[in-house]
């Protein structure tokens, strides 16, 4: 079967339903990819936001010819006019609903070209809806590719863990409850901002310490457990500013944790690379706990102002770029394959989380300063700028960090920052 084969009639049905048959000529279609790039301070490359796929236009040259081509070139005009959402059939590209768009142009060739009418129009493709969205938000979006993300990482410890022996598995429950001390460290603090989640936080911690001796013959469960621990400060009622704080400073504490050995080699040592192997992946899990640690703080905060968004995202960018050379530099000292399968995930939902925080800061309220030339009561201040001293007073002094007799009074001289 040739493409000969495949042509279809060509037609268009207009709003009021009529349908009429054209002959045409050559066809195209042309389409616009919505994308725009984004650039972060002190961050390499740009991040590009897809944004999904324009309109299709169709520009078709449609003949009308014989005996009545001029009479069957008035009534399709007649439909191209009609007011609304019309049906092409097209030879090549399928059925899609259309709207003429543009200029149409009729052309009567009676000297050079008698016995035909041609009307060259532009036919753009049309959801038919006046306010679309999406099947999922972008919330969503991230939310199940943090999901997905999850379920990669743990997938790929799996894999990647040799527990063939007592030794190895001793072995690694030291750098599970290393892994489990640096969770502590960084995010403890954090996790007992809120109760509710101090208390499932502590609850998961000993579940992960003491459960160890079974959970290491199933490194799957185990790795999940250990990323919900490592993500569930997250929910905490924290600042976001400290919550992505935290996770990197955990991510660089996991880092550290697993540098490159001077000596690999396993005859010095019998079994060291498969130790070093297992303490890498270990810290990989942690340090990939970390980075999502900080997409679900995303998810788990609202936005205020434009500049905490941004800021937010290039924490993330930031930490993503910390955690790929350092892993590529692990798994070439060890002279180990990544499937790449956790990486890629993991991109994706940075990516995502990047793309969320840059899309909500268009509909955030930018930050303006003032320098005060005069000394200010901070509740005539916050009246003045935000029009209210109830919640507007927290969020002032959080957001210019006022402490002990400033929020008595602010000196003259003293920059403001506000959101307005």
């Amino acid at each position: 079967m040739s493409w000969l084969d495949r042509l279809k009639e060509a037609a268009y049905t207009g709003p009021s339903g009529t349908r009429m048959v054209f002959l045409y000529g050559d066809v195209s279609v042309e389409f616009d990819k919505r994308t725009a790039a984004f650039q972060f301070a002190g961050v390499d490359g740009s991040y590009v936001q897809d944004n999904g796929l324009s309109e299709r236009r169709y520009p078709l040259t449609c003949l009308f010819a014989g005996p009545d081509h001029d009479r069957e070139a008035s009534a399709f005009e007649g439909l191209l006019a009609e007011r609304g959402k019309g049906r092409l059939e097209h030879p090549l590209y399928g059925t899609v609903d259309v709207v003429p768009f543009g200029t149409i142009t009729r052309r009567d060739d009676l000297v050079s070209g008698g016995n035909q009418t041609i009307l060259d129009v532009v036919f753009w493709s049309t959801i038919g809806a006046v306010y679309p969205s999406s099947q999922f938000s972008p919330r969503q979006e991230v939310s199940l590719s943090l999901d997905r993300s999850k379920a990669s990482l743990a997938k790929g410890f799996s894999k990647a863990m040799n527990l063939a022996t007592e030794a190895r598995r001793a072995s690694s429950k030291l750098s599970i409850r290393e892994g489990l001390r640096n969770v502590q460290g960084a995010m403890g603090k954090i996790a007992a901002a809120t109760d509710s989640v101090n208390l499932a936080f502590r609850d998961l911690q000993s579940q992960v310490n003491f459960g160890l001796d079974v959970l290491i013959g199933q490194p799957l469960l185990l790795a999940q457990q250990i990323l919900n621990l490592t993500t569930l400060p997250a929910r905490a009622l924290a600042g976001i500013r400290s919550r992505l704080d935290g996770y990197a400073d955990l991510l660089q504490r996991m880092i550290a944790s697993s540098q490159s050995n001077p000596t690999l080699d396993a005859s010095i040592i019998p079994g060291i690379v498969v130790r070093a192997s297992n303490d890498f992946h270990t810290a990989a899990l942690y340090a990939g706990g970390a980075a999502l640690g900080s997409v679900s703080s995303v998810l788990e905060n609202a936005f205020t102002s434009k500049p905490e968004a941004l800021l937010a995202a290039e924490a993330i960018l930031e930490q993503a770029e910390a955690l790929t050379p350092w892993s590529e530099e692990r798994f070439g000292a060890l002279e180990q394959v990544d499937t790449g399968e956790g990486y890629q995930a993991l991109q994706e939902t940075v990516a995502l989380a990047v793309g969320f925080l840059v899309e909500i800061s268009f509909t955030l309220v930018p930050e303006k300063a003032i320098v005060l030339d005069r000394p200010r009561n901070l509740l005539e201040l916050s009246a003045e700028i935000y029009g209210s001293i109830d919640d507007p007073l927290d969020f002032l002094i959080s957001t210019n960090r006022l402490t002990g007799s400033e929020i008595l009074e602010l000196p003259r001289g003293r920059r403001v920052v506000y959101y307005a």
